[in-house]
């Protein structure tokens, strides 16, 4: 549990941004970012920060975690409905501008939040505390280390599970039985894809089995104490072809050039440039179509995004991915994946 100054600090930033955004209210309903602000682990709860005061909404199967764990909030039961509870502080307080998450409320939530939200006119904002979360603080550093440890140990472990005749699925199962053992869980489904599997970048472990000369194409990543990691490798089983060796040789390199040019103040967008251009020119542009790399923390997928379309500059405390890659089909694909950290005059590979 993070102290107590960790969450004032946050909620303070979450404050500057209403006022920013002329809300004098802003309700919180994606999980993540409820444990972000308040560090209340439980389900189906929501925080109202309200003028000058917050609220933690709960029903009764949460209400006794989030009296124990969580401070700094008015802890409120929600009885019949958390629409119902919200009406009920929004006559209270007299809000005016409500703010909710709208990337997070289905429709028909939507509506219901509507209905019950009285006078108070309803405002749509996107990724508010997803913008707040973007920078690590060095807490959140730490947890992430630990996750990204536990994952290279456990590849160690499944290194030596691979042999002749093994399965896709088989490994998969393991990576997965290996985290459970270990206290975590996977952040995601593994991805364990041997020879021309290996050209769907997320492809689905089958019954294709480990032959004489395969290589495999392994994406596993764990969440541990709330925070996750994600690694993907390439591990031969003897020979490579010459064709899929040239291959795996230009992703290294494109990801050692993006890697070198990580530093704050940096444009987003030409890190995802650098790799792409170098990918191109050696002529396998059309091979790499999804994004450089991705946010890690909290969830496995979060800003920022490193993509042609990234917007903004670098900034120290941000921790992604760079995971260049080029697929081929019906041949085989590589990519490579490490997470990094932006420090004050460049980065930090997390990963070894």
């Amino acid at each position: 549990m993070k102290p107590p100054g960790t969450f004032i600090r946050r909620y303070a930033l979450l404050k500057d941004e209403l006022k920013k955004r002329n809300l004098d209210s802003f309700l919180v309903t994606k999980g993540v970012n409820v444990s972000y602000l308040s560090g209340f682990r439980g389900h189906d709860a929501a925080i109202l920060a309200a003028r000058g005061r917050q609220y933690l909404i709960a029903d009764s199967r949460y209400l006794e975690e989030a009296k124990d764990t969580v401070k700094g909030f008015e802890i409120v039961l929600s009885k019949r409905s958390l629409y119902e509870t919200i009406n009920e502080i929004a006559r209270e307080e007299r809000l005016k501008r409500l703010g909710f998450e709208s990337m997070d409320l289905p429709y028909a939530v939507g509506r219901g939040l509507k209905t019950y939200a009285g006078r108070s006119e309803l405002v749509p904002v996107k990724s508010l505390v997803e913008g707040l979360r973007t920078t690590k603080d060095a807490g959140e550093v730490a947890l992430i280390k630990n996750s990204m440890r536990l994952t290279e140990k456990v590849f160690g472990r499944i290194l030596q599970s691979i042999r002749t005749g093994v399965s896709e699925r088989a490994l998969a199962a393991e990576i997965t039985l290996n985290f459970i053992r270990s206290g975590a869980r996977c952040g995601f489904d593994p991805i364990v894809a041997i020879d021309s599997n290996s050209s769907k970048p997320h492809s689905t472990p089958g019954y294709r089995r480990v032959a004489k000369n395969s290589y495999l194409m392994i994406d596993m990543g764990c969440a541990l104490d709330g925070y996750n990691s994600d690694l993907t490798r390439i591990v031969a089983k003897g020979k490579l072809t010459p064709r899929i060796a040239k291959i795996y040789d230009i992703v290294r390199d494109a990801q050692a050039m993006a890697i070198a040019a990580i530093k704050p103040d940096v444009k987003i967008a030409k890190i995802d440039s650098i790799a792409r251009t170098y990918i191109k020119n050696k002529g396998f542009g059309e091979y790499f179509g999804h994004a450089l790399g991705h946010g890690v923390g909290l969830e496995v997928h979060e800003r920022p995004s490193v993509s042609p379309l990234a917007e903004g500059a670098l900034s120290p405390g941000m921790v992604f991915t760079i995971e260049p890659a080029i697929y081929i089909p019906k041949v085989g694909g590589i990519r490579i994946e490490d997470m990094v950290l932006v420090t004050k005059d460049g980065c930090e590979v997390l990963s070894t």
